[in-house]
């Protein structure tokens, strides 16, 4: 856990201070020995239920795990008003803040308001106010309560934005690191390559003109060959640039869904796989979500990444119009091409009930047939 995370937590745990007029019931207040065990031994639950939540329960978000922590919490808040004999709707605080942090913004407000009426209710029940003292209360506690959840939703909020922030600097920097690699590799491509090139035509030229077993003939045969292996190895180096590995590729597929406002689901459990299979899969995912954005006019796309049978499976499904009639375009082609280099499959077709399907399946250890790029 980070250093930010872990102070945050410490400091949520510090609103425990709320519960300081149940405390201090035992030492004001004539309890029994065994109401005042049942006291403490409520307040330990209490703490312990809520340090949970401030360590590891706070990343759950789930509504039925929420419900029960919420739920366990007004329990034992009732509990500790009923043992101390106090009306007090301070143990009601925190399963609001509890609410409003970890629900959803429409749940987190019904549940906040239904918290405030129990604890308002609760605290005025048999404490023996007149009726104005009672509406005085409901008028300055029931806000308090109110304010209590919306603040905790708004935290919620501030930390779900910090750690979207944090993701897009993330995303900024490997693209830039991407940027960068495509940059130097076409610098490599374009100099290096075009020099080493026509080196190569000119020698291959010259040793043409050179007569067997004139001097000379065997070096100017040997710069040749040098030459070519240099301009194969240039551009091995060129392919290694370019590519695409699945992280960079599942974000870049997300980002651009998003932007043209298509749902996506992602699952990802292929483990580790060769450069060459990767290679494949990125580009697998890069020509399917292309297509999806441009043809498809689908609502929400869904990207699987499988290992079964010694094979790592992509499929790249939507739920748009299909592809019925439609012409196989450049990019599956050379998509194809590139499947079959390492002994893998392409298919297309159309999606469960309707919408498109791209699958590929490949190697997980590469098995190229060749090392052409």
């Amino acid at each position: 856990m980070r250093l930010a995370a872990r102070l945050g937590s410490v400091f949520a745990l510090a609103w425990l201070v709320l519960l300081w007029p149940p405390v201090a019931a035992f030492f004001h207040l004539a309890l029994p020995a065994w109401r005042a065990a049942a006291l403490l031994a409520t307040l330990a639950a209490y703490a312990a239920v809520y340090a949970f939540f401030c360590f590891r329960g706070y990343r759950c978000r789930q509504p039925w795990f929420v419900a029960a922590e919420v739920a366990v919490l007004t329990l034992l808040a009732g509990a500790v008003n009923a043992l101390s004999g106090l009306k007090t709707p301070n143990p009601y605080v925190i399963p609001t803040m509890v609410a409003g942090f970890a629900f959803a913004p429409v749940p987190a407000v019904a549940a906040i308001v239904l918290l405030a009426a129990f604890g308002l209710t609760d605290s005025l029940v048999g404490a023996g106010f007149t009726a104005q003292e009672d509406l005085a209360t409901i008028l300055v506690i029931g806000p308090q309560l109110l304010l209590w959840g919306a603040g905790a939703m708004g935290l919620r909020y501030l930390v779900d934005v910090l750690a979207e922030l944090r993701a897009a600097r993330e995303q900024i920097g490997r693209l830039a690191v991407e940027q960068e690699r495509a940059r130097i590799s076409r610098d490599l491509h374009d100099q290096l390559g075009h020099s080493l090139s026509l080196l190569t035509l000119k020698g291959e030229l010259a040793a043409r003109l050179i007569p067997s077993g004139a001097p000379g003939g065997a070096e100017v045969r040997d710069m040749v060959g040098l030459a070519r292996d240099a301009l194969r190895e240039v551009r091995e180096v060129v392919s290694g640039y370019r590519k695409p590995t699945l992280a960079t590729e599942l974000s870049a597929a997300r980002t651009a869904l998003a932007a043209a406002g298509i749902g996506c689901d992602v699952e990802q459990s292929v483990g580790a796989v060769s450069r060459e299979t990767e290679a494949v899969l990125g580009w697998a995912i890069r020509e399917g979500v292309t297509n999806v954005i441009r043809h498809s006019r689908a609502a929400h796309c869904r990207i699987a990444l499988v290992r079964e049978d010694g094979l790592v499976r992509a499929d790249v499904v939507d739920d748009g119009v299909g592809a019925d009639g439609a012409a196989e375009g450049s990019g599956l082609r050379g998509l194809g091409e590139r499947v079959g280099a390492i002994g893998g499959r392409l298919e297309t077709g159309r999606g469960p009930g309707r919408g498109f399907r791209l699958t590929v399946a490949a190697p997980a250890g590469g098995a190229a047939r060749d090392g052409t790029a």
